[in-house]
């Protein structure tokens, strides 16, 4: 189904503006957190969106799948129509500042560099197998160049210019490092996860609207993106030929 035009007028006497946005284009809603939106699970990869009434003209602009004017009972009626064709969930609902709890950087301030968007992990499951791993360049080049070619077959590296080397993969190499377990183009350390209100793929488009590669979030919420063009397989003689090419971590 192609995304809706709006067909909205200011004159409708509903109580909300309803939509369905799908969830790639969550990361457009950032701007409007603070805005008292909501937003509610739908249908596959959907969300429905509650918008005021008085935020018509920016709710027309958006990429939505549909859109209604919220009646009593949470009754949906299209533009153009008498009769509701739609129920809302009673439940399951939330305010969009609460999903995105992520501090934006403040407009205004010429010169100033962007403040670093911040990502409040939580414990989780340290038992949970991790395909990345961050160590020591000396560590990983020493491995692999005693390992079988069958060990470091279904590795990919890239070093970095402070004697860093990111290795992903399985099996990985038994070194000394940081561990990360992947959730989409996400890289979460070991022992930490997400919390249950920022959902995966409104994060990834948030901290790499770009889809350039890979987001590795730190135990302390910082993050580094890492290109995934710049990942080579392992071997002895990539190990050999690199010379410390940055990571293209942002």
């Amino acid at each position: 189904m192609g995304k809706d035009q709006s067909g909205l007028s200011a004159s409708h006497s509903g109580e909300s503006c309803i939509g369905l946005i799908a969830a790639q284009d969550l990361g457009m809603l950032a701007a409007y957190r603070s805005s008292g939106w909501e937003i509610c699970p739908a249908d596959g990869d959907r969300f429905w969106l509650r918008v005021p009434v008085s935020d018509l003209v920016t709710f027309a602009r958006l990429p939505l799948y549909g859109r209604w004017m919220e009646g009593p009972g949470g009754r949906l009626t299209r533009p153009g129509h008498q009769v509701p064709d739609r129920v809302l969930p009673a439940s399951g609902w939330c305010e969009l500042a609460k999903r995105m709890p992520i501090g934006f950087p403040a407009r205004g301030a010429p010169g100033m560099p962007a403040a670093p968007i911040a990502i409040a992990l939580e414990a989780g499951d340290p038992g949970i197998e991790t395909e990345a791993l961050l160590c020591r360049w000396t560590d990983f080049a020493g491995w692999v160049e005693h390992a079988f070619s069958i060990r470091t077959a279904g590795l990919k590296f890239a070093r970095c210019d402070d004697e860093r080397v990111f290795v992903i993969g399985r099996p990985l190499p038994p070194l000394r490092g940081s561990g990360f377990h992947r959730i989409g183009r996400l890289l979460i350390p070991g022992g930490h996860r997400l919390p249950d209100h920022l959902w995966p793929e409104l994060l990834e488009e948030l901290l790499d609207p770009g889809c350039i590669g890979l987001t590795m979030i730190h135990p302390d919420g910082s993050h580094e993106i890492l290109e995934e063009a710049h990942l080579v397989p392992v071997s002895r003689s990539a190990v050999r030929l690199t010379e410390g090419e940055p990571l293209s971590f942002e």
